[in-house]
Parts: C-alpha cells; sequence; structure tokens
C-alpha cells in the first residue's frame, strides 16, 4: 500500500510540476522537493494499510467505504487547504498551492513582521500541522496495537477464532463505555 501511495505522490508532482509551471520559472526543482515533503499521501496509505490489516490480519468485518473513509477525508481536507479557483489551475504561480510565497513577497514578509502579522499568517498552517501530528500519532498507535493483536491471535489464540473475536468486540465495548464517561 505504501509503494502504491508514493507511487501516485511521485506521478502526481510530476504531473503539476510539467502542467503548472512556465519556461521562465526556474524554481521547479524546488516546488518538486517541496511537494514530495508534503506526507499527505503517505499518511493516507498507512491510514488505508492500517484498516486492511485490521481486515485481513485480525479478522474484523470492515465494509469498504470504512477502509477508505479516513485516508479520503485527510487527502481531500488536504486538497481543499490548497485549492486553487478553476481559472487559476494553469495559472503562473504554481507556488500558491503549495503555500510558498514568490521571493519578492518572502523578502517583504521576513524583513519586519509584527509578531501578530506572523501569528495571523502561520495560525492556519499551525493548524494543519496539529492535524499532521495527530494523524501521524493514530497510525503509530494503531500500527503498534494492531502488531500485538496479530501476535496475540497467532499464539494464545491459536486455533481459537472465536475466542479471539469474542475479545475484540469486548475491547470495542469497553473503548465504548469509557469514552462515554
Amino acid at each position: 500500500m505504501m509503494a502504491a501511495s508514493v507511487g501516485l505522490k511521485i506521478c502526481e508532482s510530476v504531473r503539476r510540476i510539467l502542467v503548472y509551471t512556465k519556461k521562465g520559472h526556474t524554481n521547479k526543482g524546488l516546488h518538486a522537493i517541496c511537494r514530495g515533503i508534503f506526507p499527505i499521501h503517505e499518511l493516507c496509505g498507512t491510514l488505508t494499510a492500517l484498516q486492511l490489516a485490521r481486515r485481513d490480519v485480525l479478522g474484523v468485518e470492515l465494509p469498504g467505504w470504512q477502509i477508505l473513509a479516513p485516508a479520503v477525508f485527510i487527502h481531500g481536507m488536504a486538497n481543499f487547504r490548497g485549492k486553487k479557483p478553476i481559472f487559476k489551475w494553469n495559472s503562473s504561480m504554481p507556488w500558491s498551492e503549495m503555500q510558498l510565497f514568490k521571493k519578492e513577497i518572502w523578502d517583504d514578509l521576513v524583513k519586519s513582521p509584527s509578531f501578530t502579522e506572523m501569528l495571523k499568517k502561520s495560525f492556519g498552517k499551525l493548524m494543519w500541522l496539529s492535524i499532521l501530528l495527530r494523524v501521524l500519532g493514530y497510525c503509530i498507535k494503531n500500527y503498534y496495537l494492531i502488531g500485538r493483536q496479530a501476535v496475540r491471535r497467532t499464539t494464545t489464540y491459536a486455533g481459537k477464532q472465536a475466542a479471539f473475536s469474542a475479545e475484540l468486540v469486548a475491547g470495542d465495548i469497553l473503548k465504548k463505555t469509557k469514552d462515554k464517561k
């Protein structure tokens, strides 16, 4: 799943760089590097892989929409965040999609912004960073939990599928009652 998401990321980055830049743009390499740093495709691939592991390795019944929904939602948020109006899709400013600034604008911003101006301009970016970090934490936590449950399924509950399924259901019920309090 991760190889597929990284492959899609490379194809999308190449397409965007080739389509949205003009002959006179000198920073095509910078745009490619900045698009490569943005971890959305990797996080979406990880979210989908974790849901597939829950279904295929642990045997939890999950419909297809529940497997894809978290990744589609996060990718949709990322697309909405970098969205440009349709009349600017083929614009001469490909860096605006990545929320980068043209060099002249960046020079003006760095010269002497006050703290409140910097806070206003960076609030949305900091909120987006916090969302990405929370998703990353969710992925790390669930990777550990699914791995631990898979080991227990193959050792403690070997040959006892009903007992393992009952434990998973009981764990879900306990989580739901804990969340209600």
